[in-house]
């Protein structure tokens, strides 16, 4: 039985459990998985002798403190993986869910763990796809001739185009100018860049050292 198929099972039967007052069927998890019924009964069986699950009546299957605990595990990697994947990186939800499910049983813990710390940074929080509001202030709150440093970038559409432009956390800008139509002039990468009162408000800065 492959690693994946296992712990794509456990991490179905965690979110399952939680949402339902009695232990998930059989049918449950094939249609959560959309896989049949005899292939997942198959997978079960040796899961069940490997100590990960019990086999009840009805065809319910119940998690053992060891099975929970690796498919919570997993649950975490995939919430981890998919909200990088849509909210910083800005790809499609859909998109991202799909490719957190390949790349979730292979990402090792210190980069889980490190790409954790960096969706809790200052500016942004985000969490299982939500996101809180920082106390930290925006490029709007700054007069023209200030030197910034990018905490966080969260736009609602996504935040590629400006990765791209090179506006990303961690770099340094300089506040050239402000518009009289409210846009902003920004000095990034060496070049200057206009962008519009609504996107300078998604980019958090603070004060560069």
């Amino acid at each position: 039985m492959k690693t994946s198929a296992r712990e794509d099972l456990l991490e179905a039967l965690c979110i399952l459990s939680r949402t339902k007052p009695e232990p998930p069927t059989i049918s449950d998890l094939s249609d959560h998985l959309s896989r049949t019924p005899e292939e997942i009964r198959g997978h079960l069986s040796t899961m069940q002798d490997q100590g990960d699950l019990r086999l009840l009546s009805g065809d319910r299957v119940e998690l053992t403190p060891e099975g929970s605990r690796i498919g919570n595990q997993v649950a975490k990697k995939h919430q981890v993986l998919e909200c990088f994947l849509s909210d910083i990186l800005g790809m499609d939800r859909g998109t991202a869910s799909e490719e957190a499910c390949i790349l979730e049983h292979d990402i090792s813990d210190e980069a889980l763990d490190r790409l954790d710390r960096y969706m809790s940074r200052p500016g942004k929080r985000w969490r299982r796809g939500k996101h809180e509001k920082s106390s930290l202030p925006t490029l709007l709150d700054y007069p023209a001739g200030s030197d910034l440093k990018v905490s966080s970038v969260k736009c609602p559409g996504g935040c590629q185009r400006l990765f791209d432009m090179g506006i990303v956390p961690g770099e340094q800008v300089r506040l050239v100018t402000t518009l009289d139509n409210k846009a902003m002039v920004i000095h990034v990468k060496g070049f200057d860049i206009a962008i519009s009162p609504e996107i300078a408000s998604c980019i958090f800065v603070e004060r560069a050292e």
